[in-house]
């Protein structure tokens, strides 16, 4: 593959000068104090014509053989972002690399190595809601895909035949369950899926899948939350050491929400990931791009994004 640039700190500016978001206490403690992206939203760092080319912070979705409408993607005054949804690919219209004809096969930051992944934003659960009520598909979410699986197809699971895939999908924010009538308002998904095998051989419908267990997905904010007003979500990543488990943390305003979920170092092991102590560990071998998007009529206006590291050094950046 051709050469992958680190990333430099990407950072939204005010008259030209670079602003540093504060660092989180959940991002300090481990070590991530380095600002490795931070943006606000207009047309200098939003592609909106699908150009495809460098220099941007967030990319139309175009994965998978689908394409957002641009027009769904509204840029506000206050360098804000609203999100109007999609019909034809529901929660998923902007996010952080697109695949390019170049060298690379992609552009724009793919983010490895751990991470502490947080966004601000806001969205109406009567949209929602009413939305379930007409059966429209989609919900306000925040999520990412490793670039291994999604653009570069290099998600092999060695030793195991051609075309068996092996690939962790993060859902850090999902407000699905109010629109599925399995919780109450203050109810929202944080969830990880290690999905494995053969696509629609190991499996019938699709690849297999390993979810987090039961319940496990459910965090509940306080009963009293509106989600009409901004809120921070965030997610921490630790990956794991010889002898340390790595894990991940789901938080929101700076609070975790539910248990932290570890594993072991994953080196290979052969499937299936069904109870292993290494599930979800591939996860520290990828490198995720970040995605935005909700369903349709279910508004959700996005203020900021931002990740902190220890360094850049292990993204992926063109």
């Amino acid at each position: 593959m051709a050469s992958l640039l680190p990333l430099a700190v990407l950072a939204a500016t005010v008259s030209g000068v670079p602003l540093q978001a504060e660092t989180p206490s959940a991002a300090a403690a481990v070590g991530y104090n380095v600002n490795t992206f931070s943006a606000d939203f207009n047309r200098s760092n939003v592609d909106l014509s699908a150009s495809g080319k460098p220099g941007f912070q967030w990319y139309l979705w175009n994965l998978f053989g689908y394409h957002a409408n641009p027009a769904a993607v509204v840029l506000n005054p206050d360098q804000s972002v609203t999100l109007l949804g999609d019909k034809i690919n529901p929660d998923s219209e902007i996010m952080t690399a697109t695949p390019a004809h170049n060298a690379a096969r992609f552009v724009g930051t793919a983010f490895g190595g751990g991470a502490y992944i947080e966004a601000e934003f806001k969205f109406n659960p009567d949209d929602v809601a009413w939305a379930a009520y007409m059966k429209s598909s989609g919900w306000p979410s925040f999520w990412a895909l490793p670039i291994e699986s999604c653009i570069f197809r290099s998600d092999h699971w060695p030793k195991q035949p051609p075309g068996y895939v092996h690939a962790v999908e993060v859902d850090f924010f999902e407000y699905l369950y109010f629109h599925m009538g399995e919780g109450p308002r203050h109810a929202y998904g944080g969830s990880m899926h290690d999905w494995y095998g053969i696509p629609n051989v190991t499996c019938p419908h699709g690849s297999c899948e390993e979810p987090m267990r039961s319940d496990e997905p459910k965090r509940f904010a306080n009963k009293d939350i509106d989600f009409k007003r901004y809120h921070r979500f965030g997610f921490l990543w630790v990956p794991a050491k010889p002898g340390k488990p790595g894990y991940a943390r789901f938080l929101l305003d700076g609070k975790p929400m539910g248990s932290d979920r570890a594993w072991t170092q994953y080196t290979d092991q052969p499937p299936t990931p069904h109870n292993q102590p290494w599930l979800f560990g591939v996860l520290d071998q990828q490198h995720l791009i970040l995605i935005l998007g909700t369903g349709p009529n279910q508004p959700m206006t996005i203020r900021s994004v931002n990740v902190w590291q220890s360094s850049a050094a292990q993204n992926l950046h063109q």
